[in-house]
C-alpha cells in the first residue's frame, strides 16, 4: 500500500495516510515511528502534519478497510493521541484508495462504521453509522440531556453527546456571543473559556486531565432553518468544522432536551436534515433515524455529509520506515 499526503476540504491540515501493516502495534513504538516521520516531513518542507490515518485491508467480511486515526499534538512532535476519530482524515484515507464503488470502513478508534462514496464530479460523501442500532438517548454518555459545568466563572449548562467522538455542546449566548458573526469572530478569550469548560466536562465524564476529549463546539440558532456552529481542534479554533462534529451535532439536535435540540427547534430546523453555518460556509447534514420494532425511542441509523473534495498533495513521500515484525 502506497503512502499519501492528502488534504480533505475544510480540514485544518493534511493527513498522512500510512499502511498500518508496516507500523508497530504497541503505542510506544508507534509513537516513536510517527514522531520520526513527522520530523522528517517537516525537515523536507511539508510543515507540521498532525493527522495520521493508519489503514489496512479489513479481515472482516463486509468491510473494505480497517482505519485508525492518530492525532499529533502541536506542542510536542513526539506525543500523539489515539482515542478520537477524524472525519476529514477518514475521507483523505478513502480518497487515496483504488476501490470502485462505495468503500465500507471499520473505524477502530470509536467503534462506528463508515461508508465513503465518490461522485462523478469527484466529490465525496461520508456516511457514519453506529456499530449497532442505538436508541438516541443511549448516545448521552451521562444519561442526561444537559449537565452543569462548574468553573471559576460559575455554572454553565452543556450537552455531552457521543457519536464519532464525544462532544460537548454549549450555547453561544451563554458565552456572550449573540449571532453567527459574534461567534465566528470570537478570539482567544472565548477559546480559553471553552478550554476551561472542556476541563469541567472531563470531570463530569470521568476522562483524564489533559485529554483532547471531549471535543468542544459552540452552537447558536442561525438564520431560519439553520444552526451556526464553531468547534475547537488541535491546537485552537477549527477553520471550518470537524466532520465528526457535524455528525454529532446533527444527532444531538434530534435528542430532546439537549442544547442543540433546543436551538434547532427555535431556528425551525428540520428533523431529518440540519443546515449548519460554519466559518467556511454552510454544510447540509442528513440524519436518518427510525423507531425500532416495539421500541419506545427513535434509533440512529446513519448520518451523511456530502460534497467534500480531497486533494492528494504527495504520493509515496520519502519516510524513515523501519522493519517491524507483525506476526
Amino acid at each position: 500500500m502506497t503512502s499519501h499526503i492528502a488534504m480533505a476540504e475544510g480540514a485544518p491540515g493534511p493527513t498522512l495516510v500510512l499502511d498500518a501493516d508496516r507500523l508497530p502495534g504497541d503505542r510506544d513504538r508507534l509513537s516513536a515511528a510517527l514522531g520520526r516521520m513527522r520530523l522528517s516531513l517537516e525537515d523536507a518542507g511539508y510543515g507540521p502534519i498532525l493527522k495520521f490515518a493508519l489503514v489496512r485491508s479489513s479481515p472482516l467480511p463486509g468491510y473494505d478497510l480497517d482505519y485508525r486515526f492518530v492525532q499529533g499534538l502541536a506542542r510536542d512532535p513526539r506525543k500523539f493521541a489515539f482515542d478520537s476519530g477524524c472525519g476529514h482524515s477518514l475521507l483523505a484515507a478513502a480518497a487515496t484508495g483504488t476501490a470502485e464503488g462505495p468503500l465500507r470502513v471499520r473505524v477502530l478508534n470509536t467503534g462506528e462504521e463508515a461508508v465513503c462514496e465518490r461522485a462523478r464530479d469527484g466529490t465525496h460523501t461520508l456516511h457514519l453509522l453506529p456499530g449497532a442500532e442505538l436508541p438516541l438517548p443511549r448516545l448521552l454518555p451521562t444519561g442526561r440531556a444537559t449537565d452543569a459545568l462548574i468553573t471559576d466563572e460559575g455554572v454553565l449548562p452543556g450537552s455531552a453527546v457521543r457519536f464519532g467522538n464525544p462532544y460537548l455542546f454549549v450555547d453561544a449566548a451563554d458565552l456572550g456571543l449573540h449571532g453567527a458573526r459574534a461567534l465566528f469572530e470570537a478570539g482567544s478569550a472565548a477559546l480559553a473559556r471553552l478550554e476551561r469548560l472542556r476541563a469541567a466536562a472531563r470531570v463530569v465524564l470521568g476522562l483524564p486531565a489533559g485529554s483532547l476529549l471531549p471535543k468542544v463546539a459552540v452552537v447558536s440558532a442561525g438564520r431560519q432553518g439553520r444552526l451556526a456552529a464553531r468547534s475547537l481542534t488541535e491546537p485552537g479554533w477549527h477553520p471550518a468544522f470537524a466532520l465528526t462534529g457535524l455528525a454529532c451535532l446533527a444527532v444531538a439536535s434530534a435528542i430532546e432536551g439537549t442544547v442543540p435540540h433546543r436551538l434547532a427547534r427555535s431556528a425551525g430546523c428540520g428533523t431529518d436534515s440540519v443546515l449548519v453555518d460554519t466559518p467556511s460556509g454552510t454544510v447540509p447534514v442528513d440524519l436518518e433515524t427510525a423507531v425500532a420494532a416495539g421500541g419506545r425511542f427513535r434509533c440512529l441509523r446513519r448520518v451523511g455529509i456530502g460534497g467534500r473534495r480531497v486533494r492528494v498533495l504527495r504520493t509515496d513521500p520519502r519516510l524513515p520506515w523501519r522493519v517491524h515484525a507483525t506476526a
